[in-house]
């Protein structure tokens, strides 16, 4: 089961909305978003899950 990570620099638009939802949509894939706009981004976190990752997208 592949792990896509999503780093969300800016808040969402509709294009990263359909692809986060066509991606979770897949039984097969486990999607992971980090949302680094909000004030408590959790950083430690962000690594580990870059390096956990089988693909990685920052938006």
């Amino acid at each position: 089961m592949p792990v896509l990570l999503h780093i969300l620099n800016r808040p969402a638009d509709t294009l990263v909305e359909e692809i986060l939802a066509a991606q979770r949509d897949d039984p097969l894939n486990t999607v992971v978003v980090i949302d680094l706009t909000q004030p408590d981004a959790d950083f430690d976190r962000l690594v580990d899950q870059v390096f956990a990752a089988d693909s990685v997208a920052s938006w």
